[in-house]
């Protein structure tokens, strides 16, 4: 799951100081923005640029940001744009740093969260370091729950995880830069999308979790993660065909996730490129895994064990998962 230790061991050589660049993405964000950049701007890592790209507010959000000017660190501009993907991308371009993340204008980062960054990447040939984020609700505070980036024994069954850490998981700004940013048409599943195309071109062995929380995400009554879950779903099975069509693999898996209840989004996306490591038939079986454990939490049972059988022909390995599965669907049947 893990690389090896050499892998992170400390580079005598290398400068400790690394810079972060940061954006904020943001529409009407008066209520919440102003956490937002005081978690950024009061870290005690110092090196670092901000850039928060805003889609033309009328809110109070620039009168807002405004009062922040004053710090060279922070950079700002607003007009109308495209979407969230849109302004990611319009701030990608302005940064110059060695490592990127965003972060929300209703999240927030905690304190030293950018210092354990720093010295993570520092000391590390790591691409990716992920650490912690708390979810929380708006409503009720002491309702939270930590999550965490899921590295399962393979990027294959990684991918089939289907979740991503996004607040507090940064990048390699190269990396980034290589993939183009974002895929503008996505609106929901931009960060995900981006996680998965890492995973199929370069595995996870330059993945380095931290145990420490570094980031807080907001629920809310208005955010995207509360009133867009159709949306969610949508792009996330746009994805997943297209991975599966670019394998070849469209004949050999002639299901989908759409008999369950969802309609892929219609996308155009870029090709995804695949790393020797790739295994092909141990993702077609983890992707099997994936819906079959769908349906049966439906109750779906024959259709699940359909699935199951169809896991079994593409990736034969037989996991305790899997063992478990096939008991269960043998008292259902």
């Amino acid at each position: 799951m893990f690389a090896d230790a050499g892998l992170f061991a400390l580079d005598s050589n290398r400068d400790s100081s690394m810079k972060i660049s940061l954006v904020t993405p943001c529409f009407q964000a008066s209520r919440y923005i102003a956490e937002t950049i005081e978690s950024v701007l009061s870290q005690d890592h110092t090196d670092i640029e901000y850039w928060i790209i805003d889609g033309g507010s009328t809110d109070g959000t620039q009168d807002i940001i405004q009062k922040y000017e004053g710090d060279s660190r922070l950079r700002w501009l607003s007009e109308k744009d495209a979407g969230q993907s849109d302004a990611l991308n319009k701030g990608l371009q302005r940064c110059t740093g060695d490592v990127f993340n965003w972060i929300n204008a209703d999240d927030a980062f905690t304190p030293g969260a950018l210092r354990a960054v720093a010295d993570a990447f520092a000391v590390s040939q790591a691409d990716i370091v992920s650490g912690q984020t708390l979810e929380f609700s708006e409503s009720n505070p002491a309702e939270t729950s930590l999550c965490q980036l899921p590295l399962r024994k393979s990027a294959e069954e990684t991918i089939c995880r289907g979740i991503y850490c996004q607040p507090s998981t940064f990048w390699r700004l190269k990396i980034i830069r290589e993939f183009g940013g974002v895929n503008p048409d996505l609106h929901y599943v931009m960060d995900w999308h981006m996680w998965v195309r890492y995973l199929t071109q370069y595995g996870q062995q330059k993945v380095l979790k931290k145990p420490e929380t570094w980031a807080r995400f907001r629920k809310h009554e208005t955010s995207k993660s509360m009133t867009a879950e159709q949306g969610f779903h949508a792009e996330a099975l746009a994805v997943f065909r297209k991975l599966i069509d670019d394998l070849g693999a469209g004949d050999a898996v002639p299901f989908h996730e759409g008999e369950l209840g969802g309609v892929p989004a219609k996308l155009t996306l870029p090709d995804f490129q695949f790393g020797p490591h790739f295994q092909r038939e141990r993702f077609l079986g983890a992707y099997c895994d994936r819906v079959m454990g769908r349906l049966y939490r439906k109750q779906l049972y024959a259709d699940a064990a359909r699935w199951l059988a169809l896991a079994k022909k593409l990736d034969p390995h037989l996991s305790w998962s899997r063992m478990k599965m096939g008991w269960r669907l043998r008292r259902k049947q």
